[in-house]
């Protein structure tokens, strides 16, 4: 008898196992299959393009078979009928009998480049930096992007790497990112330039003696004086009046990574390093021996000729507290008037701010503000360690460029290579650190934690901003008194025209949390969170979702720490409703167990999540598919088979403890995955599902997780810390 119920078992696992490895085959995208159907649409559209629209048609055949000089000079010319608009230069292309007329290795672009310019006449002229060949599509969309708009002057696009016709390793850049540029070649292996502002820059160079460099870095300067007599290196305008343009679409396959090629190009030092005294803000209540460990190692490691003053802004700290830290300002002046600090910093005082009130970041931060003497300003936390000498030299030398926002810097977890921060990403999830909980001994992405990088945000544990910009911007928001405080500065700065800047060569220790703990330890905590993002796309509407330093083709829809292609996880809005149960019994009977483990990524209104808002406060018109709520995370459980539960989210009304089930759709999780090679079944961890509008009676609800073994009834519990307010 037990044997024959042990068979039986047996066959109900392998069938789970069935229809378990059907699942995540459906759902496990490759990124060749990905991007090739995300490229149909381009297809189709440059198709009709070329074949529907006569006027846009003569254009294209302008700039494609513009004509060039018969005479066969050196050998950079071909007859007419062979050439045409578009020059290549650079790599061999296998393509390029179909694309180009003219190919040139780039080792003699500049040796032989007074001819080139002479022997044809082209619009523009495309630059292949290293071997690869051009996607299909490319060609047709640089042309729409040429014909559309005179002010652009240069254009790149994203790549991958294509072995034997199958497409991997994609590099998905951001939109024109001058800082990104200075610090590396990021354009990657395929540049389009319209040909006369190139050949002005050629002239400038060759007139200035700046091209007796390798290739590469002759073409790097070429392009940054090109694009520096073109005023790419200034506040943003108009989109229009943009001379980069950046296409998000794969226009190039290359045969190694563009960037480990590319990496070691540098430009010449062109810094300018005169910003006027530098005020430091340092908000702290009730932690001395913090605060003290902050200054210390400012004063003590810092290594700059920067002038620079130290405004400590107290909220509250009780009478003990607040004489040590009045003792240690006095005690820091009176070194000043002794001239105990010697030449290796410039320090000019020390000023104690103390006013009692409730605490607010944004609030302190202004007060301080208001005090500081300095043409810049550096808002930094109390429990931030300096470890590097040349920190201030280095996020001066960025503020005071005339189009800096805020200045940040890479935040280490302390006495390690762990990564706190490396900037803030605007996910549709809201704002990310990105990186975070990686090690910084890797390289991650592309270089993201090296070099430096224009971002949406930087953290306001330590940001650099020119006093100017700061009150243009109109401070800190004192509604966001906690959180988001420093992202929403960042976002008005943004939206003022400004580059907001994170410096991933200069480095801090972080003891995070010392402070105020972290957000989201309790329910109150959690729901001061949510109101306070609420807070942030209510006045940053136009931001909500979008970020042009992160490409729309990485994942935008939840939490993790690496750039990850999107094709690894969607959200797809056009599931079914979810199914909502009474589940109050079977959740108090079931087994409640840590082994199941539910992490909640995401909660929020359908309307909020399309657009950032409430229909209240939103310009959206509102939709019956629009009205309700998305549920999104991950879920599995501790040494089991998991492709033999089938899982129900739960919501359980914090005042009358009612519990509701609701039925979620399995997701392929592949980063959940790569973190449990030793448990069983776990490629499917992520569940989403949409609940209808008034399904649930107005509260607070707690999320937990139901887990139904398929194969033996058992049933498992247990409970998530997130709650959600359903109004």
């Amino acid at each position: 008898m037990a044997s024959l119920k042990q068979n039986l078992k047996q066959l109900l696992i392998n069938r789970q196992h069935k229809l378990y490895e059907k699942e995540v085959k459906a759902q496990n995208l490759t990124y060749d299959r990905w991007i090739r159907e995300q490229e149909k649409e381009v297809k189709i559209a440059s198709s009709i393009l070329l074949k529907d629209d006569k006027c846009l048609t003569n254009d294209l055949r302008k700039l494609f078979f513009g004509g060039c000089q018969e005479e066969n000079e050196g050998n950079y010319s071909e007859k007419s009928e062979l050439c045409r608009g578009f020059a290549f230069f650079g790599q061999e292309d296998k393509n390029r009998k179909e694309a180009t007329g003219i190919s040139v290795p780039l080792e003699l672009f500049f040796s032989e480049v007074d001819k080139i310019f002479n022997s044809f006449s082209t619009d523009v002229i495309l630059l292949s930096i290293y071997d690869g060949k051009m996607n299909e599509i490319a060609l047709h969309v640089i042309c729409e992007k040429i014909i559309e708009n005179e002010s652009i002057i240069l254009i790149y696009g994203d790549e991958d790497i294509q072995e034997e016709n199958v497409r991997e390793n994609p590099w998905f850049k951001p939109d024109w990112s001058p800082d990104r540029f200075l610090s590396c070649f990021y354009f990657g292996g395929l540049v389009a330039v319209r040909t006369e502002p190139l050949k002005k820059a050629y002239l400038t160079c060759k007139e200035k003696g700046l091209l007796e460099r390798s290739e590469k870095e002759q073409l790097y300067l070429l392009l940054f004086e090109m694009l520096k007599q073109q005023n790419a290196f200034t506040k943003r305008h108009h989109p229009s009046l943009m001379p980069v343009c950046h296409i998000p679409q794969v226009l190039y396959h290359s045969k190694k990574d563009g960037y480990e090629q590319l990496k070691d190009c540098r430009l010449p030092d062109f810094a300018v390093k005169n910003g006027g005294l530098l005020s430091i803000i340092i908000p702290s209540k009730d932690n001395p021996g913090v605060l003290f460990h902050c200054i210390d190692s400012l004063l003590e490691r810092t290594r700059s000729g920067h002038p620079f003053e130290l405004i400590l802004v107290d909220n509250g700290s009780n009478d003990e507290n607040r004489k040590l830290i009045e003792e240690k300002a006095e005690l820091l002046n009176q070194h000043l008037k002794e001239e105990n600090w010697g030449k290796e910093v410039d320090f000019r005082g020390c000023s104690y701010l103390y006013q009692p009130m409730t605490f607010n970041f944004s609030r302190m931060c202004n007060l301080g503000a208001e005090k500081a003497k300095g043409e810049l300003l550096l808002f930094l936390n109390d429990d931030m360690e300096i470890i590097q000498p040349d920190w201030m030299d280095l996020m001066v030398e960025k503020a005071c460029l005339s189009y800096a926002g805020a200045v940040g810097a890479k935040l280490l977890y302390p006495d390690s290579d762990i990564i706190q921060h490396a900037g803030i990403t605007n996910l549709r999830v809201g704002p990310a650190h990105k990186l975070q909980f990686l090690s910084d001994e890797q390289i991650h992405y592309h270089g993201m934690n090296r070099g430096v990088h224009d971002m949406l945000a930087v953290t306001g544990a330590c940001l650099m901003v020119r006093k100017e910009v700061f009150e243009q911007a109109g401070g800190f928001c004192e509604e966001l008194a906690v959180a988001f405080n420093d992202v929403d500065l960042c976002y008005t700065i943004y939206e003022m025209g400004y580059y907001n800047i994170e410096r991933c060569d200069v480095v801090f220790y972080h003891h995070e949390s010392l402070s105020r703990g972290k957000d989201g330890e309790s329910e109150e905590k959690q729901l001061r969170l949510l109101r306070e993002k609420d807070t942030l796309y209510e006045r940053h509407q136009e931001i909500y979702g979008r970020d042009p330093f992160y490409h729309p083709y990485l994942t935008t829809d939840m939490l993790e720490s690496e750039y990850s292609p999107a094709y690894r996880y969607q959200v797809t809005l056009d599931m079914p409703w979810s199914c909502v149960t009474s589940c109050t019994g079977e959740a108090e009977k079931a087994r409640e167990d840590q082994c199941l483990v539910v992490g909640m990524e995401c909660a929020m209104d359908i309307y909020k999540w399309q657009y950032g808002v409430t229909p209240e406060k939103g310009r959206f018109k509102v939709k019956s598919e629009d009205m309700g709520y998305y549920f999104q995370g991950y879920s599995f459980i501790i040494g089991a088979d998991n492709a033999c539960y089938k899982k129900r989210l739960l919501l359980k009304n914090r005042e009358n403890k009612r519990v509701w089930a609701i039925f979620v759709e399995d997701r392929y999780r592949q980063d959940i995955k790569n973190n449990l090679k030793d448990q069983l079944n776990v490629d499917l961890t992520g569940f989403a599902a949409k609940m209808r509008q008034k399904e649930l009676p107005s509260g607070v609800y707690q999320f937990g997780m139901l887990a139904e073994d398929q194969c033996s009834r058992q049933k498992l519990v247990n409970w998530s810390n997130w709650v959600i307010e359903i109004e």
